[in-house]
C-alpha cells in the first residue's frame, strides 16, 4: 500500500531543514553550540539512513576472504600483528578507503 507520508529519511530531512531555517536563527548566541551539535547529529543520522559505508568490500579484497565486517577486521588485525602487511601499499590504500567511506557519513566536509 502506498502512503503519502514521508519515510524516516524524509522526516529527518524535514526536521533538519526546519531546525536550520526556523530555530537556529532565533536562538540566543549562548545556545548556538548546542544547536549546531543537534544539527550535525541529525545530518549524520540522515546520511546513516542512506546505508552504512562500504568497509567490507575493501577488507574482502585486501584479505582475499569472505566474512562480515567484524570478522574481517579481526583477521586484518591478526595479519598486521603477524607482519603480513609490513610495508604494504595495499594495506595503506585499503585503510584510506575505509576511512574515506566512514568520513562520508560522519563528516563529509572533512573528506
Amino acid at each position: 500500500m502506498m502512503t503519502d507520508l514521508p519515510d524516516a529519511r524524509g522526516l529527518v530531512d524535514i526536521a533538519l531543514q526546519t531546525f536550520r531555517a526556523e530555530i537556529l536563527p532565533v536562538l540566543p548566541s549562548n545556545r548556538r553550540v548546542d544547536a549546531m551539535m543537534i544539527a550535525r547529529a541529525l545530518s549524520i543520522a540522515e546520511r546513516e539512513m542512506q546505508g552504512p559505508p562500504d568497509v567490507v568490500g575493501p577488507l574482502r579484497q585486501l584479505l582475499g576472504e569472505e566474512g562480515d565486517e567484524d570478522t574481517l577486521s579481526r583477521r586484518l588485525c591478526a595479519a598486521i600483528a603477524e607482519g603480513r602487511f609490513d610495508g604494504s601499499p595495499a594495506l595503506r590504500s585499503t585503510l584510506w578507503a575505509i576511512t574515506r567511506a566512514r568520513l562520508a557519513v560522519s563528516n563529509p566536509r572533512y573528506a
